[in-house]
């Protein structure tokens, strides 16, 4: 099935899968998904596993990503490897996108910006009496491929060269703004604690720049939905208003 014309093409969002792809893509066939873009608010789980578990995942879909004209996008979360978003680990119906780097999907242009802070690498595991932190420190020092943790996870900031025209900004964490409110977790240390907030008021800070009319993120596994007003300024004779969404996990929504 291919589509015939660009306007056929549906947009999904789709919250963290957590490196399960094939859920994902049986998820999408389950609902007659065909014709699509399929954008994941990251968590997607690139980088976990063997050096080759990816193209081992991808080439099992990729016959049903082919047949129903599937296309899956990905930016980056906490729970990804950040040199995977490089623009050398695409593969034909699956890409890892760059940050701050618009793309156009369906006629839409979507702002993509990853990544984020993990509260739970402070989090200690009664039996092993480790943190996250600890054993991916571990993982290190004796040279395993594998890890639980990046240091560069959190947004990256830019200060400047916003896109002026944006229909639909994806990001991992969520601007102060919108829900979930701030709420520190007694398990997490002051220092991750602060990292959080700097990476929330810094969305915060995007989110007036580009002012889309639609927001989606994922990494708190839950449902949040609502929406930020922003006064009429600069000429505009009337308010603007960004609708957001936080999916859950697995979670898909259709944006158009």
């Amino acid at each position: 099935m291919v589509c015939e014309k660009r306007s056929e093409r549906q947009l999904w969002i789709c919250g963290d899968v957590h490196g399960e792809l094939s859920g994902l893509v049986r998820n999408a066939a389950n609902r007659g998904v065909s014709c699509a873009d399929i954008l994941v608010v990251g968590d997607f789980g690139a980088g976990f596993g063997r050096p080759k578990s990816m193209e081992v995942a991808y080439s099992k879909v990729r016959t049903t990503l082919e047949q129903n004209d599937i296309c899956i996008y990905t930016i980056r979360g906490n729970h990804d490897n950040p040199a995977f978003f490089d623009g050398k680990h695409d593969f034909e119906r699956l890409q890892f996108l760059p940050d701050h780097r618009i793309i156009e999907l369906c006629g839409k242009r979507i702002y993509p910006i990853g990544g984020a802070v993990s509260a739970d690498i402070d989090l200690i595991d009664p039996l092993t009496r480790k943190s996250r932190r600890m054993i991916n420190d571990s993982l290190i020092k004796f040279g395993s491929s594998k890890r639980v943790w990046w240091p560069d996870e959190a947004p990256v900031p830019i200060a400047e060269g916003f896109p002026t025209a944006v229909d639909i900004a994806v990001s991992h964490e969520a601007p102060l703004s919108f829900d979930p409110p701030l709420v520190q977790t007694n398990y997490v240390r002051d220092e991750t604690w602060l990292k959080i907030i700097e990476s929330r008021k810094y969305l915060d800070y995007v989110l007036s720049q580009i002012k889309p009319a639609l927001w989606f993120y994922g990494h708190y596994h839950s449902h949040y939905e609502g929406h930020v007003e922003f006064a009429a300024d600069n000429g505009e004779d009337c308010q603007r208003r960004t609708r957001y969404q936080c999916l859950d996990i697995a979670e898909m929504t259709r944006a158009i």
